[in-house]
């Protein structure tokens, strides 16, 4: 049931996890390459994008979702995500790549408890449990299959390609989740 709601939101979670995935896969080669980060210096890049998913996701997450919603903040998500992909091969600094980089957190933080929130209120509550798994599988798939492809194209087509195609990917999914609105029930206040 392709068009279902909820097949449209594993999609969605599926593929915006392998463009995150394979940024991470691939991110210590980029830096390496471009910027001659070594593994001496690595670790500021890794804490830096942990420490902005963590607050995001700890203590600000809450106030834009109430705010805004699932699925709109979802699609902001999407569009961050997608900047932060693509501004990290254009970044001709550091500075310009922190800012970059920054995004990826920030719009992975947007996208998938959005998408896992929207998921749980298009199903029936009985089957909700059955939903999520089948969720983190095709999530699971995303985080094998993305990586895989952006370790070959970093290797085999250029350094920008998995960042590249990671944002274009990332914005596809927003037109797999176009006309999701009819789906989703108001909340219960």
């Amino acid at each position: 049931h392709a068009n279902a709601p909820a097949a449209r939101l594993f999609w969605i979670y599926a593929l915006t996890m392998g463009a995150s995935q394979g940024m991470t896969t691939v991110m210590a080669l980029f830096l390496a390459s471009k910027f001659a980060v070594t593994e001496r210096n690595i670790g500021f890049f890794f804490t830096y994008v942990g420490t902005i998913s963590f607050i995001t996701r700890a203590g600000f997450l809450g106030k834009p979702v109430t705010r805004l919603g699932d699925l709109p903040l979802s699609r902001y998500g999407m569009v961050l995500l997608a900047m932060g992909l693509a501004g990290m091969a254009f970044s001709p600094n550091i500075p310009v790549l922190a800012f970059f980089v920054a995004l990826v957190p920030l719009g992975t933080a947007f996208t998938f408890p959005c998408v896992t929130g929207l998921l749980s209120r298009v199903v029936s509550p009985h089957e909700r449990g059955l939903y999520m798994g089948v969720q983190q599988t095709f999530g699971g798939t995303g985080r094998v299959v993305g990586p895989i492809y952006a370790g070959w194209a970093f290797d085999h087509l250029g350094h920008g390609v998995p960042f590249y195609t990671g944002a274009a990917i990332v914005i596809l999914t927003i037109t797999i989740g176009t006309g999701l609105e009819q789906f989703i029930p108001p909340r219960k206040s």
